[in-house]
């Protein structure tokens, strides 16, 4: 059901408050500018099918993956289409890639859009997203300063949720901890929901560094040299460490060939 026009216009102007943040905060580029260089070197290639990334809100992916093809619930003028993630508008094993950046923990169904992926990726198409992650480190900042909730005592797969199709709810509505229960401590379940979908890679990333940025809704906590330190002591220290201290969590899916 499309949204209400006054959540329609309330989106549109999200997306362009992010493109303002963007232009002003050079370490909120750098770090999304890490997190498009792994997501584009877990795609697979071109030629198994068209690469499609979902709210794609501000639209920055394409500087960093120019032949990705823009989407988001809301379209603006930067889109190539309007798509739900829960309800692709693709005929079955058409699509190569399926990327999203801060979108998984948005989805008010979160199961519903891995069985639409399922359904439009080829064999060895993949999903590739970057989401928050909660650590011993993150969680108490998401818990207390970030807009966003966080509810680990859920469900991450519960089925439909009716305000799903509520013209009412904010595309915004969110809870931060989905990826990190999907892809933790609850990810058996979702290998026997979805079986044709293996989980390939799981990388945890970036420390102080993202909340030091200021994210889109602040300015920088630091000054631009010591941030650039903060990020060059970071890119030196090894992935396990982040399980801990980490804020972002790299996820790579893959569909899985038919049987011989």
């Amino acid at each position: 059901m499309p949204l209400s026009e006054e959540l329609q216009a309330r989106t549109l102007a999200r997306f362009e408050e992010h493109r303002r943040a963007w232009d002003a905060n050079p370490a909120l580029r750098v770090l999304y500018g890490d997190w498009y260089g792994q997501v584009a070197a877990e795609l697979p290639p071109a030629a198994l099918g068209p690469r499609l990334e979902l709210g794609s809100g501000p639209g920055f992916a394409r500087a960093f993956i120019p032949d990705l093809q823009l989407s988001d619930i809301v379209r603006a003028p930067w889109h190539d289409q309007e798509v739900s993630a829960e309800a692709l508008p693709f005929g079955d094993a058409t699509l190569g890639a399926l990327v999203m950046i801060d979108v998984l923990h948005h989805l008010p169904t979160p199961r519903r859009f891995f069985a639409e992926a399922g359904r439009v990726l080829r064999p060895g198409g993949r999903i590739v997203m970057c989401e928050p992650y909660v650590s011993p480190l993150s969680y108490p900042i998401y818990k207390i300063f970030h807009r966003e909730q966080l509810a680990l005592r859920i469900d991450p797969l519960a089925g439909f949720d009716p305000q799903a199709a509520d013209r009412s709810r904010d595309p915004f509505d969110s809870n931060q901890a989905i990826p990190t229960l999907l892809f933790g401590r609850r990810r058996q379940l979702f290998a026997e929901a979805f079986p044709s979908l293996i989980v390939h890679r799981v990388a945890h990333l970036s420390g102080l560094s993202y909340p030091a940025s200021g994210g889109f809704s602040r300015r920088a906590f630091l000054p631009r040299a010591l941030w650039s330190a903060l990020h060059r002591i970071e890119a030196r220290l090894p992935e396990a460490i982040f399980r801990a201290i980490g804020f972002r969590m790299l996820v790579v899916i893959e569909k899985r060939q038919p049987s011989a």
